[in-house]
């Protein structure tokens, strides 16, 4: 079956455009005469087949913009179909813009708004799936897409944060390994090269930096390959299940690190949670999308057995408990918004603190780094430089 976009005019001689599926153009055509329609144009619509093809890649800060747009559209009055031609005429990216064209071509012709999505899970998220449908079913689509685009915002300044955080050792370790390869391929050798033609002894140090550096470079496929190894070796064991279990579970236990992973996934928690709960999404529903959304296997399986709880009654606070890698107060304040009602709101209380306490982590992992990587950086330089001082000391003893 194929498709086709069409506009035509129906017996009131409004105009109407649509896309419809059928074997042939002149299948297409007929059908759309049966329907009392008047076609005045027809053509099929071809989705591009390449190998080396973009698919497109939403992120936070896309999502956010296009949610955004996309509220204010509908708030005022615009159509669905005439807000996601809007939106496809300003995608930035191409394929975004293609994939927004489908969705439009799908509803025109008369499917739910959901169901044209859920053919892109790829590049829609889940959760702004099921919140677009918990939208569309109860009638308030514009509220829906302005808590998205508000939470889609905040995701990307937690991205941003920790991001900055990581810039710096990744500044200092490139300067340290340029620094490192200026004085082993040329620093070193030409002062190695005048030493001997003063007749100076070469330190035992010196020769054992240079026989290591002359291995690397001729035997280089050897240390490419155990490099190879050990990074497919590693990829392969952590897509098995024990083995990303033991990774997510390293990730949460590392100093600093392990918690400012903690405050983000909670913040993550608390927010996405609240986000379902207020737009109507019931508590079983909600868990089992904030299941699929965790990356973490930890957090996912303490979803999991969440889930199980609220089936069997316990509440969400109860099964949580099991797992020590929640904090007391995330459990306490949790209970207590089950037991008062207001869950929601705790929750969003809840995600504001861990926000917090992510810059104050982001902070103090950048302090604590500074320290740690100019150690290692004075180490690393100073095993060289006495390679290259003790041939000069040397000489300087002699004369």
């Amino acid at each position: 079956m194929m498709r086709f976009a069409y506009k035509a005019r129906n017996q009131y001689g409004q105009v109407v455009s649509g896309v419809v599926q059928a074997a042939s153009e002149t299948a297409a055509a007929r059908e759309l005469r049966t329907d009392g329609l008047v076609v005045t144009s027809i053509k099929e619509v071809k989705e591009p087949v390449s190998l080396f093809q973009k698919r497109a890649n939403l992120r936070a800060k896309h999502l956010a913009i296009f949610c955004r747009q996309f509220a204010i559209m509908l708030g005022t009055g615009v159509t669905l179909v005439k807000a996601l031609e809007l939106l496809e005429e300003q995608a930035i990216d191409p394929a975004f813009g293609k994939v927004l064209q489908t969705v439009r071509l799908d509803v025109a012709s008369g499917t739910a708004f959901t169901k044209a999505l859920e053919k892109h899970r790829k590049v829609f998220p889940h959760m702004f799936i099921h919140l677009v449908e918990a939208g569309e079913v109860s009638g308030s689509l514009p509220e829906v897409l302005d808590r998205l685009a508000i939470y889609y915002e905040r995701e990307d300044e937690l991205r941003k944060k920790i991001s900055e955080a990581l810039m710096y050792p990744v500044i200092i370790i490139s300067v340290s390994l340029i620094m490192v390869l200026v004085l082993l391929f040329a620093v070193l050798p030409m002062l190695v090269r005048n030493f001997a033609g003063f007749g100076v002894e070469i330190p035992a140090i010196t020769l054992a930096v240079l026989a290591g550096r002359d291995w690397m470079v001729s035997r280089w496929y050897v240390v490419v390959g155990v490099i190879v190894a050990i990074v497919i070796g590693l990829r392969y064991y952590i897509t098995t299940k024990p083995g990303r279990f033991m990774k997510d579970a390293l990730q949460l236990k590392l100093p600093v690190v392990g918690e400012m992973q903690k405050m983000v996934i909670f913040s993550r928690f608390c927010r996405t949670l609240s986000l379902l709960l207020d737009s109507g999404i019931t508590m079983l529903s909600s868990l089992q999308i904030l299941e699929r959304l965790m990356d973490n296997v930890v957090i996912k399986n303490a979803m999991r057995q969440a889930t199980l709880g609220v089936e069997r009654g316990q509440g969400i606070s109860v099964p949580l408990r099991e797992h020590k890698v929640f904090p007391t107060m995330l459990l306490q304040m949790v209970q207590v918004g089950e037991e008062t009602g207001s869950l929601e709101t705790v929750l969003v209380q809840l995600a504001d603190y861990y926000d917090r306490e992510v810059n104050f982590a982001v902070a103090s992992f950048t302090k604590l780094l500074e320290p740690v990587m100019m150690l290692v950086l004075g180490v690393v330089v100073l095993f060289i430089l006495m390679s290259v001082y003790l041939p000069m000391m040397q000489m300087v003893s002699a004369i």
